[in-house]
Formats: structure tokens, sequence, C-alpha cells
């Protein structure tokens, strides 16, 4: 499906809120994936929730919101761009099913936020392939999430163009 392009050169304010809103909860996510506990666990059962939800919502509006074009740039450089994107639209959306795999099969009870019980049945096969898929896609998503920042502030301070000013709350692309 070929991306909606539009004139305007900045995203809608409901997309940059969900960018955002998606982006600070992942580089939690991802901190704190590294570094669980079981007293932070329920925490991070809980966001993956909220993140999966808020991928739904941005999934289903992306194609409603027109994005603005991509400045000029060479054929690679947008073909890469457009990769990374639907990779991390991919990894950001499959991880918190992958950790509802492990936490809905566990052998524990484990809990949301404090109260939400996820226990479905316990199942050792889900389980474990949860476990490694969620995994595996951490460190995929930690390196996609380490390309789109990396590739954002290149366009910022060396190409200097609109790349980055376009999804920024309050900046005039």
């Amino acid at each position: 499906m070929k991306d909606t392009v539009s004139v305007n050169s900045s995203f809608s304010t409901s997309m940059k809120s969900l960018h955002w809103a998606i982006a600070v909860l992942v580089l939690l996510m991802i901190y704190g994936g590294f570094t669980l506990s079981r007293e932070t666990a329920t925490l991070h059962f809980g966001i993956g929730i909220v993140i999966l939800t808020l991928m739904v919502i941005w999934l289903a509006t992306k194609n409603r919101s027109p994005r603005p074009a991509y400045p000029p740039m060479p054929r690679w450089q947008e073909i890469t761009a457009k990769a990374v994107h639907h990779s991390l639209y991919a990894s950001v959306t499959l991880q918190p099913v992958f950790g509802l795999m492990m936490v809905t099969t566990s052998k524990r009870d484990p809990v949301a936020f404090y109260v939400i019980p996820l226990k479905i049945a316990q199942n050792d096969t889900i389980n474990a392939i949860g476990h490694t898929l969620h995994g595996i896609n951490a460190w995929i998503l930690t390196a996609l999430v380490a390309v789109h920042i990396l590739a954002a502030l290149y366009h910022h301070f060396f190409l200097k163009d609109n790349v980055l000013r376009r999804m920024l709350p309050f900046a005039k692309p």
C-alpha cells in the first residue's frame, strides 16, 4: 500500500501525540525490560498492554492522516526510511503480543498495574515460544529505535532538513 503524501510539511497533532506517547513508553519498556525485577514486572506488563492499544490506534489512523512528503533524498534513503518505519510498526506491535504469550501462559499469576490478572492457562510450550520471541524482538526493536533516532538526528544536524521538525511537537517545519 502506498503511503499517503500530503502537501503539509508536518504531521497532524494526533499523529505527533501518538508517536511521542509510544516513543516514550517504548524507551521506558526497553530500559525496564533489560532491568526487570519482580517489583517492576507488573508495570512492565501493564505498559505493554497500553503500547499495544496505542499501536492499534496508530495503525488504524495512520492511513487516514496524511503524512508529509519526504524531503528530496536519494531513492535508497527513502526505501530505507520506509523499511525502518514499517519494521518499527511490526516490532512495536508484536513485542507486547509476544509478552502476552508469556504472561498469559505463565506458571505464576501475573498481574498488570498490580490489579489486572493476566493468566489464562498455564502452557509451557506457548510460554517458551513467547519468551524466546519476546527476547529476540527486544534486541531487534532496540536496534530499530537506535537507527530511527540516529537517522532523525542525522537529518536534523547534518542534512538540516525538516524530517525531525515535522514530528516535533510545537516545532515549525
